[in-house]
């Protein structure tokens, strides 16, 4: 599935009412989470961001771009 606006949108927001700016009961990063359920092909690397909202900004950033 290919990542777009309106799904990042609605992903921050689960993310952060279930987890905040942390990661999720299965360790694993916002960042890591898009990119095991999404393709994120030509976006920004956040696989390794540990920050929630840096992640989200910078696929934001990249999907207002493109």
């Amino acid at each position: 599935m290919v990542l777009n606006i309106e799904r990042l949108n609605l992903e921050y927001l689960s993310w952060t009412v279930d987890n905040g700016d942390g990661r999720n009961s299965d360790d694993l990063r916002f960042g890591q989470f898009l990119h095991n359920k999404y393709q994120l092909d030509g976006l920004s690397d956040v696989f390794y961001i540990e920050n929630t909202t840096s992640a989200y900004e910078t696929l934001l950033k990249d999907l207002t771009i493109s």
